[in-house]
């Protein structure tokens, strides 16, 4: 993504995005993918929804933003786990509900 600004050292001299960076689709979806896609992002209610070992709780990243369906997971020794809830060789839900 092409920074459309500069932050001029002199806080008098600087600016700040244009209106059609907040409206221009193309930028949002290269946003998504670039800054929340590729960072780590707090998952919400996970310790009340995944309290006992062996117990998968599947859920969709982002609702209608990034829409990715993960799966969290506890193991044997009570470590949380996360991963992707798609099967990579056939493309199908690996885990549907609780």
């Amino acid at each position: 993504m092409k920074t459309p600004f500069m932050i001029h050292p002199d806080i008098r001299l600087a600016s700040t995005l244009p209106g059609s960076f907040y409206h221009d689709s193309g930028l949002f979806e290269e946003t998504k993918e670039k800054i929340f896609a590729r960072s780590w992002q707090l998952i919400s209610g996970a310790e009340e929804q995944n309290r006992l070992p062996r117990m998968a709780f599947p859920f969709t990243y982002m609702p209608n933003f990034i829409d990715e369906p993960l799966l969290l997971l506890r193991d044997d020794h009570n470590e949380q786990r996360c991963m992707s809830n798609v099967c990579t060789h056939r493309g199908k839900i690996l885990v549907e509900h609780q």
